[in-house]
């Protein structure tokens, strides 16, 4: 079988089984993506990241699917991605409650059917799949545990930048209030899931998908890490600082008409400009010189 078929199969076989381990997966998305940024988030840029890391891999990943034997090769890994299938249906009703364990289903899913179809992809596939479960599934975690700390500095950077710019907003905590000029009393709160805990665990795991398929040294990859959570927890502030601003020029139906979506915007950006800045950076670990006498191969 050609690799593109073997390709084709595996991804027909992963959308087949979603049906059965994550039947409610699109329309968790679908709410998620409703919200003001949603803990799901992390999904799309990973997806895109993922399709675009599988893309300049072909190569490697057409390799390893030459090498594929029969239906009856590879027989253990070939059970374990049906078993594990089969587990992730029997659990659907404890995943599918909410969007981010019906996410990592998705993932979990998708890998175990490139064990049932290609079992030679077990080893180039785990580290993207790790990355990805844990990237769905953490801010969820982290929010509940770091989110109402972030929330309260997001306010306090926001408040900073409201005044510079002169809005008239009173603050009380993460609360605000204030009077648009067409007379809106527009008045909400920066809750957990407004603060940058989820621009920065999206940020971290798209960082470690690029280091692992750029193989940068550590160096790099950990200072582009501190110095990306500084900057986009004043993105984050920046973000509403832009809604308040809107919300005093426009009113209230132009405060809650961008409320959804200009997160997307300014954080998708901010991941667009890290690819080119990361890639310029510091190198992975440079080869062993060749010994004596002994020819070099690279």
């Amino acid at each position: 079988m050609r690799p593109a078929s073997r390709f084709s199969a595996w991804i027909a076989a992963g959308l087949a089984a979603l049906l059965l381990t994550a039947p409610n997966f699109p329309r968790l998305l679908g709410q998620s993506l409703g919200d003001t940024f949603g803990s799901v988030f992390p999904a799309i840029p990973f997806a895109a990241l993922l399709l675009l890391i599988l893309a300049l891999r072909w190569g490697e990943l057409r390799d390893i699917l030459l090498n594929e034997g029969g239906w009856k090769s590879e027989a253990t890994t070939r059970v374990v991605g049906v078993g594990t299938i089969v587990a992730l249906a029997l659990s659907e009703p404890f995943t599918g409650q909410n969007v981010a364990t019906a996410g990592i289903a998705v993932v979990l899913t998708v890998y175990a059917a490139s064990l049932a179809v290609n079992p030679l992809t077990r080893r180039f596939l785990l580290p993207y799949t790790a990355i990805y479960a844990v990237g769905v599934g953490a801010p969820t975690v982290l929010q509940w545990a770091f989110g109402e700390p972030l929330a309260y500095l997001s306010s306090a950077i926001s408040s900073r930048l409201v005044d510079v710019l002169g809005l008239p907003v009173a603050w009380q905590g993460t609360e605000f209030q204030f009077v648009s000029r067409t007379g809106d009393v527009i008045s909400g709160v920066v809750a957990p899931g407004c603060s940058s805990i989820i621009s920065v665990t999206t940020f971290l795991g798209l960082l470690a998908l690029m280091h692992l398929d750029m193989k940068k040294d550590l160096r790099s990859t950990a200072t582009l890490a501190l110095a990306g959570i500084a900057v986009l927890t004043l993105l984050n502030a920046v973000r509403i600082m832009v809604l308040m601003w809107i919300g005093y020029v426009d009113g209230s139906a132009a405060f809650w008409g961008v409320h959804n979506w200009i997160g997307y915007a300014i954080f998708l950006g901010f991941y667009l400009a890290v690819l080119p800045i990361y890639s310029r950076m510091g190198k992975g670990p440079r080869p062993y010189p060749p010994m004596p006498n002994m020819p070099y191969i690279p």
